[in-house]
């Protein structure tokens, strides 16, 4: 009898362009009702406005966005596929918020199912990520919260009359994943900028601005070029805002491959964009590049995720999938960590949700309908259509309409090993680290506020981030009384004196982080830099603090002022065991980083 195993399952993620707005195309199968968006919609909107809601009905599912039937490698526009949750007038609460930018006057169309036959659906999802290598998820499956009532009556006998269900939370974990890239770092931190090794051309976008004078928005996955651009298919670009073509003082460079062109001056990119770019931002072209370097800085605000479960039963029958999708996922907390002669490893740990969809259309022991449209008849809260993401989709999809996803994006790169690493502190190398592990929490809180969700969606209705915290334990074996450290330590008045590493854990621990400068000079902590490397151009680096330091290894008296303020140890007993050398575990606090990624990757999600 099949079963559905573990071995059977995966997990993958796509990067929301709004908090709860999961990107994925499909045109699904056209049913008899249509109509056009009365005004221009952003992504994450909750609902939208149509010239006529006639003949819709809560429960319908709607396309949103002009698809051509006809011929779907000419569509130059967005879509994505809503359930209706409400209707009032011709505005339409939709169950979660639009993953794309929809202009005026675009079509808004009843469909019935997923599939259609002039709909090369396969060829359109974006929910194709894996973190790295990982053997246990813990889903965010709603916790309803129902209570039992106790009302004033003579037939309770001390038992609850009835039961009411309450608030949702939608709370999940992937525990201890080996990073084969970088795709699962900067979650947790913020965003990600792309430069490849070498650039050329000259294209730029388009004039025609979308909203605020950008010429491409967050989630767009089409872009428009001026004039004689010189690009082709196949060809891997970088957009950049500023005019050089190695650096970008706005931090928004990206790169992306053009897989169609719909029309001469309209092409279509293997995955949505992640930040907006304004008119005439410059686009060039890769130039050979044998590497790419991937920056991964701070931010207030961080992107979502989108989860997909996918589940095969053991005989994979068709028809027998278990698919679930968890929207608007914060990464709240994660752990980097390593121990001798190990594996560099990662986790997501509380990642909070706001609601989730699945394929369980209908539940057989239930004759009334709970929950239907004129479109489709489902008897389960949550029913979404959605593709299902299987095995040979995982990676980066192809974006073609006429080639299926072959799994090509699978990473195929080995994990990054502790013995390839390399820790500094103080501007010195310490060559006898046994573990470390680096603690990030955003102190998220999921808010609940009174609005239109759907009488069975209780879930939050937006997640926002609070005070970030980051922290670092290691456990350091002494190095030899007699080495000397190969620079100096501390700040100003200090120059010229070195430091004999066997106790210099100790000094760090009474100074406090403060060397008796003046400003950033003086309680300046100090800088951490953890490096692993695969090869000359891939590996990882985290530097602490973001800033410059000296070359006393301390973060420089700059005009980051309180942003150059590095580590601080808390505590560092030097305790007298049968480990030898005498072994020393580190807690120690700092106030940001910054990592850096040189590999051959040129898409970061």
């Amino acid at each position: 009898m099949a079963v559905y195993r573990s071995d059977q399952a995966q997990l993958t993620f796509g990067v929301e362009a709004a908090q709860g707005a999961d990107p994925e195309f499909m045109a699904g199968t056209a049913g008899s009702v249509s109509t056009t968006l009365s005004a221009a919609t952003k992504a994450g909107a909750r609902s939208i406005t149509v010239a006529s809601s006639s003949n819709l009905v809560v429960g319908d599912f709607i396309r949103i966005g002009t698809f051509d039937v006809s011929t779907p490698a000419d569509t130059a526009t967005e879509h994505e596929v809503r359930r209706i949750e409400a209707i009032d007038s011709n505005t339409l609460t939709l169950d979660r918020p639009t993953a794309f930018y929809h202009a005026a006057s675009q079509e808004v169309k009843e469909v019935t199912a997923v599939g259609g036959t002039a709909v090369p659906n396969d060829r359109s999802k974006f929910i194709t990520w894996i973190p790295g290598v990982y053997e246990t998820i813990d889903t965010p499956d709603p916790e309803m919260s129902i209570e039992g009532r106790y009302f004033l009556n003579t037939s309770a006998k001390r038992n609850f009359t009835t039961a009411y269900a309450g608030q949702q939370t939608l709370t999940g974990s992937v525990s201890d994943i080996m990073l084969l890239n970088g795709w699962a770092l900067r979650f947790p931190i913020g965003k990600v900028t792309t430069i490849p090794q070498a650039v050329t051309g000259s294209a730029t976008l388009s004039s025609s601005a979308k909203s605020n004078g950008n010429a491409a928005l967050k989630g767009d996955v089409y872009i428009s070029l001026t004039g004689s651009h010189g690009l082709s298919v196949g060809d891997i670009i970088a957009i950049y805002d500023s005019a050089a073509n190695t650096s970008n003082a706005t931090k928004t460079t990206e790169v992306r491959k053009i897989e169609s062109f719909p029309s001469t001056n309209v092409a279509k990119l293997n995955y949505p964009l992640s930040f907006d770019h304004i008119v005439s931002a410059n686009v060039k072209k890769q130039n050979s590049a044998s590497y790419y370097t991937h920056e991964i800085i701070e931010a207030t605000d961080l992107d979502t995720v989108s989860w997909h479960v996918h589940m095969k039963d053991s005989a994979e029958q068709s028809g027998f999938e278990f698919d679930r999708r968890y929207v608007g996922g914060m990464i709240g907390s994660t752990s980097i960590s390593a121990e001798e002669g190990g594996i560099v490893s990662m986790s997501w740990d509380g990642v909070n949700f706001l609601n989730m969809v699945h394929n369980q259309a209908n539940q057989n022991t239930v004759s009334t309908n709970l929950y239907s449209g004129a479109s489709v008849s489902s008897n389960m809260p949550r029913f979404g259509l959605m593709q299902a993401i299987d095995h040979d989709d995982v990676g980066m999809a192809k974006q073609t309409h006429n080639s299926a996803n072959d799994g090509s994006g699978y990473p195929t790169t080995k994990p990054y090993y502790f013995s390839e690493g390399t820790i500094k502190f103080f501007g010195q190398e310490f060559a006898k680290i046994r573990s470390f592990s680096i603690s990030i929490s955003n102190g998220e809180e999921p808010r609940y506020y009174i609005g239109k969700q759907g009488a069975r969606a209780r879930g939050p209705y937006e997640i926002r981030e609070g005070a970030r915290e980051y922290s670092m334990s290691c456990s350091v074996a002494l190095p030899d009384v007699n080495n000397t450290a190969a620079a100096t330590i501390g700040g100003s008045g200090t120059s010229g004196v070195t430091q004999d590493n066997a106790t210099e854990l100790f000094k760090q621990l009474l100074l406090e982080g403060d060397y008796g400068g003046s400003g950033a000079a003086g309680n300046a902590g100090f800088t951490a830099t953890i490096k692993f490397e695969r090869g000359a151009n891939d590996y990882i680096i985290i530097d602490i603090p973001t800033s410059a330091t000296d070359s006393q290894g301390s973060p420089t008296a700059t005009s980051d002022g309180l942003n150059s303020q590095g580590m601080y140890i808390n505590t560092a007993t030097h305790s007298v065991t049968t480990d030898n050398p005498f072994q020393v575990d580190i807690d120690a606090i700092f106030r940001s980083l910054k990592i850096t990624i040189r590999d051959n990757e040129p898409f970061y999600p």
